[in-house]
C-alpha cells in the first residue's frame, strides 16, 4: 500500500482528478447495474401470463400485476393495457409514448461512462507532457551534467498518469457497452412484449 501511494505521489497533481473519475465511474457503473437487475424479469413468461389474464378477460387484475412488476417491460404493458377497448393506432402510440419515456430512464448516467472513458486518458495523457515538460527544463538546466539515472526517472514518472488514466478508461469503456447491450435488451424485450399483448387487445372478442 506504502509502494501505491508513494507511486500515486509521482504522478502529480492531475492524479487526483483521475482518482475522482475512477469513483464517479464505479459510482455510475454500480447505480446502472443494481437499477438493471431490480428491471429485469423474464419478460417471455411475463407476457405469456399476462397474455392469458387477457384472453380471460380479467383485465383489471392484469393492469394490477404490471404496475406491481418492476422494469420496462411491465410498464409498456401496463400501458398497452390501460388502453384496452381503443383502437390499435391509439393504443400504438400510448405504448410508443411509454417506451419513448422508459429508454432514457435506461440510459440514465450511461453518459458519465462514456464521457470518463475519453477524459480519463486524456488527463493522464496531459499528466505526461506536463511531467516531460518538466524533465527538459531539468536537463536544460543541468546541461551537460546530466545523469541517466535522472533523465529515466523524470520520464517514468511521467509516464505514470497515462497509464492511470488508461487503468480507468479501460473498465469504464467495457462497463459502457455492457450496460449499454442491457438497454438494447431491454428495448427488445419492451418491443416484442407490446406487439405480443397489442395482438390480444385488438383481437375482436376482447372489444366485448
Amino acid at each position: 500500500m506504502t509502494a501505491l501511494t508513494a507511486l500515486l505521489a509521482r504522478g502529480g497533481y492531475l492524479m487526483y482528478p483521475i482518482g475522482i473519475c475512477s469513483l464517479v465511474a464505479l459510482w455510475a457503473f454500480i447505480e446502472r447495474f443494481w437499477h438493471f437487475r431490480r428491471a429485469t424479469i423474464d419478460a417471455g413468461e411475463f407476457t405469456a401470463g399476462i397474455r392469458n389474464l387477457v384472453r380471460n378477460k380479467r383485465i383489471t387484475e392484469s393492469i394490477t400485476l404490471c404496475k406491481e412488476t418492476p422494469g420496462p417491460v411491465a410498464a409498456v404493458l401496463h400501458t398497452a393495457l390501460l388502453c384496452h377497448g381503443q383502437s390499435r393506432a391509439q393504443i400504438e402510440d400510448a405504448v410508443e409514448r411509454t417506451a419513448r419515456y422508459e429508454l432514457p430512464r435506461l440510459e440514465h448516467n450511461l453518459p458519465v461512462l462514456a464521457t470518463l472513458s475519453r477524459v480519463a486518458p486524456l488527463l493522464g495523457l496531459l499528466g505526461t507532457i506536463t511531467g516531460m515538460i518538466s524533465t527538459f527544463q531539468v536537463i536544460e538546466r543541468q546541461a551537460p551534467y546530466v545523469q541517466p539515472a535522472q533523465l529515466a526517472q523524470g520520464i517514468w514518472a511521467a509516464l505514470i498518469t497515462t497509464a492511470f488514466g488508461l487503468v480507468v478508461a479501460i473498465p469504464c469503456h467495457i462497463a459502457y457497452d455492457y450496460l449499454t447491450s442491457r438497454v438494447r435488451a431491454f428495448a427488445a424485450d419492451m418491443e416484442r412484449s407490446a406487439a405480443d399483448i397489442l395482438d390480444i387487445l385488438t383481437e375482436p372478442d376482447q372489444h366485448d
